[in-house]
């Protein structure tokens, strides 16, 4: 289902409307059409008004914006803005953005550059700086904002939104329903109503977990793999976003905030994007030769931790944790010690296949998330959820099956030890 949201980037009830959109998306993975209006075009002079101080004697009370961030638990950043900037170019970046099926990606990234960071985003060069990793071809965006190859498609404030129904920004057209600066029940309350029932996408919301170890981190392994049990759609290198569907990738993040941390090998998390920013605060990465991508917003969002042997000659580096454990192999006993000394309970492996095939074979994975896509890849030699040595027949591993669901054409399964 796609969701139309009529916004506008300097509204700060866009701000809370951005995480409500994200909401709707990760719960009924439904796809946000943002719409493009401007609270202050061109022939809008812009006009501060002064705010009327309370009488001594009044006792405070919140307004309905500070009401809706509480209800929200959100926190406006306090970023010094400039007051007059126009939205036009970042809404014609958007435009550009969804020729190229980028535009949430971008939305979010212009939001957190006006609202956290303070930049003007009117500005063609700025934006262009916020799209590279993002776009693709960013001469063509900057050609198409040049051009106001997009213009006609922003509505301006007043008279022509009004007479497109748009009063208030963020507008959710849900069904027949326009919810204009609403709380997020409200919003859902509608979704369900017009979805006809609860989503499938509560699956795996029930779960909380306690770490029964010691000296360890609970760990949990979720992957996605073809039919014939391949884990990649190309090269071994190379992304695997298009391996499973839009309710996987929920289900993906929903896992990600049931754990303190996620574990990801570096070639798994070079082949992923620079995009790929998890739930959970704690990002580790496993390497030996140190090729990690920094720029990943994996890596820059959280907080980074490298997992290493004592012969590699990578530097520590400003800001990232580097735990060294093994001397010219990964000690995952001691590794993990370690990481639990932090205070990390509950970690979430996702490969690759060596990293998960080195922690099954140990017995230190606890239980198995696992989505079968209806696609067949085929190959003598292509990865599979788990590498490493082979069991012998004796040692063979027993997991029991503790929910089976099918959502499409797609099975969600979870297995425990």
């Amino acid at each position: 289902m796609k969701i139309p949201v009529a916004h506008d980037y300097i509204c700060p009830w866009c701000w809370v409307g951005l995480f409500q959109a994200q909401k709707l998306q990760r719960e009924f993975g439904v796809t946000i059409d943002w719409i493009a209006y401007e609270l202050l075009p061109e022939h809008m002079p812009y006009a501060s008004s002064a705010k009327v101080p309370d009488p001594p004697n009044r006792p405070p009370t919140l307004s309905r914006f500070a009401l809706l961030m509480a209800a929200e638990g959100m926190v406006l950043p306090l970023v010094p803005k400039l007051p007059d900037v126009r939205s036009f170019n970042a809404h014609q970046a958007t435009e550009y953005a969804k020729t190229e099926g980028v535009q949430d990606a971008l939305v979010e990234a212009i939001y957190r550059a006006f609202w956290e960071e303070g930049k003007n985003i009117n500005k063609v060069e700025v934006l262009c700086e916020i799209a590279k990793g993002i776009v693709t071809d960013i001469d063509a965006m900057k050609e198409a904002i040049l051009t106001d190859q997009f213009g006609i498609k922003v509505v301006d404030f007043d008279d022509d939104a009004h007479a497109k129904g748009v009063y208030n920004v963020p507008t959710f057209f849900i069904g027949e329903k326009r919810l204009a600066e609403q709380p997020y029940t409200a919003i859902r309350k509608a979704m369900v109503e017009f979805a006809g029932g609860e989503p499938e996408t509560n699956h795996y919301s029930e779960i909380e977990y306690e770490n029964p170890h010691q000296n360890r981190p609970f760990t949990f392994v979720n992957m996605v793999s073809t039919i014939d049990g391949k884990i990649v759609t190309g090269d071994r290198n190379e992304s695997v976003s298009d391996l499973g569907s839009d309710t996987d990738h929920f289900l993906m993040r929903r896992l990600e905030s049931k754990a303190d941390a996620v574990l990801v090998g570096a070639n798994s998390l070079r082949a992923s994007g620079n995009n790929w920013n998890p739930e959970a605060h704690a990002r580790i990465v496993v390497t030996k030769s140190g090729n990690v991508p920094w720029e990943s917003k994996f890596l820059t969002n959280g907080n980074p931790i490298v997992l290493t042997t004592e012969d590699s000659n990578i530097p520590d580096r400003k800001g990232v944790l580097t735990i060294r454990a093994g001397k010219s192999e990964l000690d995952w006993e001691l590794a993990l010690s370690e990481i639990h000394k932090l205070g990390i309970e509950i970690v979430n492996v996702l490969g690759g296949s060596e990293i998960n095939g080195q922690l099954f074979e140990l017995e230190f994975i606890d239980e198995i998330f696992l989505t079968i896509a209806p696609k067949i890849k085929l190959g003598d030699h292509t990865p599979t959820i788990a590498g490493g040595n082979p069991l012998a027949r004796g040692d063979v591993q027993r997991f029991n099956l503790v929910s089976s669901k099918t959502i499409g054409d797609e099975i969600f399964l979870r297995y425990q030890k």
